[in-house]
This record gives C-alpha cells, structure tokens and sequence, in this order.
C-alpha cells in the first residue's frame, strides 16, 4: 500500500491538468509509481484559487470515471490543500472546507513568505474539533524553515508536517534537499506526498523519494512515513 495525501489531479479547479488526457497521465504515472490510494487536494483560499468542497466532489465523480474507463487499479478520495484564513474554522463547521478523505486530518498550507501570528491558535481550533493539521510542504516556506522553533512547538501540540518528494529528491535545487532531509531527520517531517501537477512538469516522485530517505535515513524512518499516511487514510468515515 502506498498513499498519497497531496497532490493536484482534479481537471480545471486549480494549477493542475486542464485536459482529461493530462489527468490521465498523471494517474497512469501513478499507478506506474506503486501508489494505491490518491487523497485528491486541489487549493482552496490559495491567492488564485477557490475549490469549495461541492467543487471537489463533482471533479473527483468526473476524474472517478475516467479511473473506470481505463481499468486504472487507485482509489481516490477527496480533499483540499487548504491556505490558512480567516474562514477556515467557519468553513470546516459548513463542510465547504474539505478534511484529507474526509477523516480526522486537514491539510494546510502556509504562505510562502510570510507567517500569520495566530498559526498558534488557529491550530488549537482545529484540534478542538477533533482534527489533526497536516502542514503542506514546511520546507518550501522560508519564514517556516527560519522559525524552526514554531514548527516543532506546532508538532509538540499535536500538528504534523509533509514533504513533497520533489523537495528530496532535488528537483527543487540541492539546498531545498538538504532542508528536507535536514527536518526529516529532526523529526519535523512525518509523511511524504507528491503535490504533483502534471506528469513531466511536476510528476509523482514518491518511490524516488522513498528510496533517498531510505539511503540517508533508513528504512525504519520510510516506513514510519508510510504507516502515518496510512492512518490519515484509515481515520475516514465508512459507511
């Protein structure tokens, strides 16, 4: 079983695929990877980008029968990567915010060059119903990486972090690498997803990025990673 809880493949919502053949070479690329289960997150309260959840749904049925028409072996669910704002609790209450599968864990995102003061406090609200944040891609937030005390008091109360595989495997430049890896290995980063957008541009990277964790960490740190993005899959309601 290999999840991914981040990436970009609904058709027309956001900066991913804007063709149905697009959406398919990233889920063939997929399934060509290993991966068995796709949290859909297209961006929500990003600078450009609103995808309310009745959004979501209705592009995840479309991508679903695309799924179906090419015999592709990969759930998907929905979700959202989530800009953090002033809405987000009211939005979680009405549901047209999007928890990871709809289970116990939101994804959120951060801006990438600057911090909100209330990141504290907004967290502590999401905890109060009874949700787990998932902090989207910590290593391409510079105000992030230079407040590394702020990222691990957030994890401390209860908050985890996510990596894109890009990120470690260098696509990104080899100082971004060293970042990830660097927060991997203190213990600030506990899933790795692809955020992928497209399948040349950004494709799916994540057996890649296994296999660097694996040689510079080991494989007891590769399947933590694993097992944490099972459980935000299995924390879904089932009926």
């Amino acid at each position: 079983m290999m999840i991914d809880i981040h990436n970009h493949l609904l058709i027309n919502v956001d900066d991913g695929p804007t063709s149905e053949s697009d959406a398919l070479d990233l889920i063939k690329q997929a399934v060509d990877e290993g991966i068995t289960d796709i949290i859909c997150t297209p961006h929500h309260h990003s600078p450009a980008h609103i995808t309310p959840s009745h959004v979501v749904k209705e592009k995840l049925e479309a991508l679903k029968k695309i799924r179906d028409h090419h015999q592709l072996n990969v759930e998907l669910y929905p979700g959202q990567e989530i800009r953090i704002n002033d809405d987000l609790i009211d939005e979680l209450n009405s549901g047209e915010a999007l928890t990871l599968a709809e289970g116990k864990y939101i994804l959120i995102e951060f801006s990438f060059t600057e911090l909100r003061e209330d990141v504290p406090e907004v967290f502590e609200q999401v905890r109060e119903l009874g949700l787990t944040p998932i902090i989207a891609h910590p290593e391409r937030c510079a105000p992030l990486v230079e407040r590394k005390d702020l990222l691990a008091d957030l994890i401390k109360d209860g908050a985890l972090a996510q990596v894109t595989a890009a990120s470690v495997c260098g696509d990104l430049g080899q100082d971004l690498q060293e970042v990830a890896l660097d927060l991997i290995d203190e213990g600030l980063i506990h899933i790795v997803s692809s955020d992928a957008h497209h399948s040349v541009n950004r494709p799916f990277r994540i057996k890649e990025a296994y296999h660097i964790i694996e040689e510079r960490l080991g494989l007891d740190v590769v399947n933590d990673m694993k097992r944490r993005a099972e459980t935000v899959l299995a924390s879904r309601v089932t009926t």
